[in-house]
C-alpha cells in the first residue's frame, strides 16, 4: 500500500481564456487561482532539489497583480512552464528531504528562499547574465540553458523555467542554490522579511546614495521601507523623504530611518512640499502640473509603487540630472507618462528586478547573504512588521487585508503553517 500525502495550498492556474476574461471583468475575483486541501505532496525529481516544509509566507503585491491579472503582458515569457504551480516566494521554511546532490543543506535547516533558479542552481554553465552576477536576468528564467545533455532533462530548451513559487502551500520544492540558511536567532516573522529586503538591498546598491543626497521614496509598503531600511544598513547618511498613505506606514518609516514622511494627497501640494525640502524650484508649464527644474531637489527617487502616477510624479519632482530607479510593478504599456521630462532633464531611469550578485565593501556576495545579515543585526528595527497572520484556508480574508492596508492597518500580511 502506497502512502498518498496530500497538501493545502493555493496554485496559479495561467490560461489564456481564464486571463483575457479576467482582464474585461467577465471573471470572479479568485478565478485565476485554485486553492485545494488534497494537493499531492512535491517529489523530489532532480538531485538538486530540496523539499521544503512552508513555515510563514508573505502576501507580496506582484502576487495580488498576478489574481487580478494587471501585470505587464511582458511577464509572461517568466512564468513557470507547469500549470498550475504553486504560488508565493517572501517565505521562510524547514528543509525536509534533499536530492542526492545537494551539498550544503540537511534536512531540519531552516531556509528562505530566492524566486530565481539560476544557471548554477539547475547545474548549467553560466550564461552572459550570470557572469556578470545578474542572476535576476538569467537566461534559464526564460528556459535556455547551456545546451548540454543537462537541458533536456529539465524538458528542453524554452520547457523549463520561469520564477519559482511555493510558500502559498504547505510543501514546495526548489533548488540547493535558490536557498539560503537562516541563523537560528532570527525569528520566522523576521526571516521572512529576507526576499522582500533582498529587492529592497538590490535597488539601493543599483546607486547607494552619497551621504550629502537627498532621496525620495515613494510608497511605504514593504518594498519601500525595506529600501529604507537598505539605506541605512549600506551606510548612507543622505535625507531620506518618504511618500506614504496610512500612518500605520508613517511610524514604520520612521522606525526604520527616514527623516520626513509626507501623507500630502494632492499633487500640487505634495511638489510644493517636496521642492520646500529640497530647496528646488517649481515651474508651470502651459498645461498639466508643475515641474521641478535646476539642480536642486531630489538626487534619487525610489519609486517602489512603479504606476503610471508615481513614473510621472518622479519625473517631474526630481531634480534634473537627478535618477529615478523604478522598483515597483504596477504598471504596464504606459500612456500618461511624460517622458520628454526624461529628456528634458537628462534623468537617469534605472529599473531594479528582484536581486543577483552584490558588491559591497569589497565583497560580491548573494543578496539574500546580505539580507540576512542585516536582519539579524538589528533584529528590533524589523519587529512587528508583519502585522496580520492567516491559515492558507482563510486566503479570501487574507487577500482582501492585502488589498486594503489602510482599512486593516496592515504592512506585511503572512500565511502562518506552524
Amino acid at each position: 500500500m502506497v502512502l498518498v500525502i496530500q497538501v493545502k495550498g493555493i496554485y496559479y492556474d495561467l490560461k489564456i481564456r481564464k486571463a483575457v476574461l479576467k482582464k474585461i471583468g467577465l471573471a470572479t475575483k479568485f478565478s485565476m487561482i485554485k486553492y485545494r486541501e488534497d494537493w499531492p505532496e512535491p517529489e523530489i525529481k532532480f538531485p538538486r532539489q530540496v523539499k521544503v516544509k512552508t513555515l510563514m509566507s508573505g502576501i507580496c503585491a506582484s502576487d495580488l497583480h498576478q489574481i487580478d491579472v494587471n501585470l505587464s503582458y511582458a511577464a509572461s515569457i517568466l512564468a513557470r512552464k507547469e500549470n498550475p504551480f504553486p504560488m508565493g516566494h517572501e517565505l521562510v521554511g524547514e528543509v525536509i528531504e534533499i536530492g542526492s546532490e545537494v551539498e550544503h543543506l540537511k534536512p531540519g535547516d531552516r531556509v528562505v528562499m530566492s524566486p530565481i533558479a539560476h544557471c548554477k542552481a539547475y547545474g548549467f554553465e553560466k550564461c552572459p547574465s550570470c557572469e556578470a552576477g545578474d542572476y535576476q536576468t538569467c537566461y534559464a528564467l526564460v528556459g535556455i540553458g547551456d545546451g548540454s545533455e543537462l537541458e533536456e532533462t529539465y524538458g528542453g530548451r524554452l520547457g523549463f523555467g520561469g520564477f519559482a513559487g511555493g510558500g502559498f502551500s504547505e510543501r514546495f520544492l526548489a533548488f540547493e542554490g535558490q536557498l539560503t540558511k537562516v541563523p537560528f536567532e532570527i525569528p520566522d516573522e523576521i526571516a521572512i522579511l529576507a526576499e522582500p529586503y533582498s529587492v529592497g538591498i538590490h535597488a539601493v546598491l543599483k546607486k547607494l546614495p552619497k551621504d550629502t543626497d537627498t532621496v525620495v521614496v515613494t510608497g511605504a509598503g514593504i518594498i519601500g521601507l525595506m529600501i529604507i531600511a537598505a539605506i541605512r544598513a549600506l551606510g548612507s547618511k543622505c535625507k531620506i523623504i518618504t511618500l506614504a498613505r496610512y500612518q500605520v506606514q508613517v511610524e514604520a518609516a520612521i522606525k526604520l530611518g527616514s527623516d520626513k514622511v509626507l501623507t500630502e494627497r494632492s499633487r500640487d501640494t505634495l511638489y510644493e512640499e517636496i521642492a520646500k525640502l529640497t530647496d528646488g524650484e517649481l515651474f508651470k508649464p502651459a498645461l498639466g502640473r508643475k515641474i521641478l527644474y535646476g539642480n536642486k531637489g531630489p538626487d534619487i527617487v525610489f519609486d517602489s509603487v512603479g504606476s503610471e502616477v508615481t513614473i510621472d510624479d518622479a519625473f517631474r519632482f526630481v531634480r534634473t540630472n537627478g535618477t529615478v530607479i523604478i522598483v515597483g510593478m504596477a504598471l504596464g504599456a504606459m500612456k500618461k507618462v511624460d517622458w520628454m521630462l526624461q529628456v528634458y532633464k537628462e534623468l537617469d531611469v534605472l529599473g531594479s528586478m528582484m536581486h543577483g550578485l552584490e558588491e559591497f565593501q569589497g565583497e560580491s556576495l548573494d543578496t539574500f547573504i546580505l539580507a540576512t545579515r542585516f536582519l539579524n543585526e538589528n533584529q528590533s528595527l524589523y519587529e512587528n512588521l508583519v502585522t496580520h497572520k492567516f491559515r492558507v484556508d482563510e486566503y479570501k480574508k487574507a487577500f482582501d487585508v492585502a488589498s486594503n492596508k489602510g482599512k486593516y492597518a496592515a504592512i506585511k500580511i503572512a500565511f502562518d503553517y506552524r
